[in-house]
């Protein structure tokens, strides 16, 4: 039997968990900080935290909430902002758990057209023409699911159409430090952060079990999410947050990271070139870091029933329509040829055969 080879979820591999580390700060925080890591308490994130948080974008405290997890963040989010009737703008593709909380709180999830450089601008202001939406969602740094990172130039010019349309720009961010070559943009805050909120996790850069996101935004914003929190969770998981404060404390993040991208990169380099050499006549997008590799496969591809035939030759893919959201022009979209191809864990040889598998398919 064929030995299944999986390109599903951007899941970072367990050889990346600094589990020994992380093992000293959660028995440091425990003993040290019990009366408060173990309590109810600290509804807008444990303090140490935030004021790292704080220190490192450059904000208030107040201006800072920590969760868990970006995703639930999000989604407390979309609750305070979509109201019946709202529209909220995506990329399109973009980050499919995203458009279905979007949707399950009520909105009607708009597409605009991704390019090689990010959004397409000239269709994000042709649809602001039609609708001003309560939010634009943007992962700005190498896109998930396909890969893309928002030029510089878009970022201006999202944020002046924000500020001139008066709707909230949403950048998640979770892939952005891990870069393997090139210069990174500025966030989009860094331009002007009134109509901004930023989203942010440990998932990639520690452990996605930890479950520690934050997101920063106005102190009123903070404010009425942060209630909308406390009645949902009463508190937050103090533990996971105080042991990140801690990793953070004792010096640890950076040489993470620099670990996570060492052991990243050949990956990344395995994938851009099987893509380039077994995939040649496909619309690839090659990122300058994150997690996945994207292909649009030619009109000619074969893809009828291709995630069933991939599974029967020991390769597992996810279907490209859920990342998906409703065309900002009507006209259809390419969900049937588009594929999200994570790199991260996988090894340099399970992702040549894997995409030698795919090619033989089409």
């Amino acid at each position: 039997m064929t030995d299944a080879i999986v390109f599903t979820r951007g899941v970072p591999p367990t050889e990346a968990f600094p589990t020994r580390q992380l093992a000293e700060c959660f028995t440091a925080v425990l003993e040290g900080d019990t009366a408060v890591v173990l309590q109810y308490g600290q509804q807008q994130g444990y303090l140490p935290l935030r004021q790292e948080l704080a220190k490192e974008y450059r904000v208030s405290e107040a201006e800072v909430l920590v969760g868990n997890g970006s995703l639930h963040l999000q989604d407390l989010l979309s609750a305070h902002l979509i109201r019946p009737g709202s529209v909220v703008f995506t990329e399109q593709p973009s980050y499919d758990r995203a458009i279905t909380t979007f949707r399950r709180r009520g909105a009607r999830v708009v597409g605009i057209p991704l390019e090689s450089d990010g959004i397409s601008v000239q269709h994000l202001e042709a649809a602001l023409k039609r609708d001003v939406p309560a939010f634009l969602y943007l992962v700005p740094d190498f896109q998930n699911p396909a890969g893309a990172t928002l030029s510089r130039e878009k970022r201006q010019r999202v944020v002046e159409l924000a500020n001139q349309y008066g709707f909230w720009v949403l950048e998640d961010i979770p892939y952005r430090k891990l870069r393997y070559q090139g210069q990174e943009h500025p966030l989009l805050r860094e331009f002007d952060a009134s109509r901004i909120i930023t989203l942010s996790s440990f998932s990639k850069l520690l452990s996605p079990g930890l479950r520690v996101g934050f997101m920063l935004a106005p102190a009123d914003l903070i404010k009425a999410v942060t209630k909308l929190e406390e009645d949902t969770v009463l508190s937050p998981v103090l533990p996971s947050q105080a042991a990140v404060a801690e990793y953070i404390r004792r010096g640890w993040l950076q040489p993470n990271i620099d670990q996570l991208k060492a052991l990243y990169r050949p990956r990344w380099e395995a994938m851009a070139n099987a893509v380039r050499s077994h995939l040649p006549g496909a619309q690839a997008f090659i990122p300058d870091g994150g997690f996945f590799v994207s292909v649009i496969l030619p009109e000619a591809a074969r893809t009828e029933n291709l995630m069933g035939r991939a599974k029967d030759h020991g390769l597992i893919l996810t279907p490209g329509a859920p990342f998906f959201a409703d065309p900002h022009d009507g006209k259809a979209v390419p969900s049937n040829r588009f594929l999200r191809l994570p790199f991260c864990a996988v090894t340099p040889a399970q992702i040549e055969e894997g995409v030698r598998r795919l090619a033989s398919l089409l």
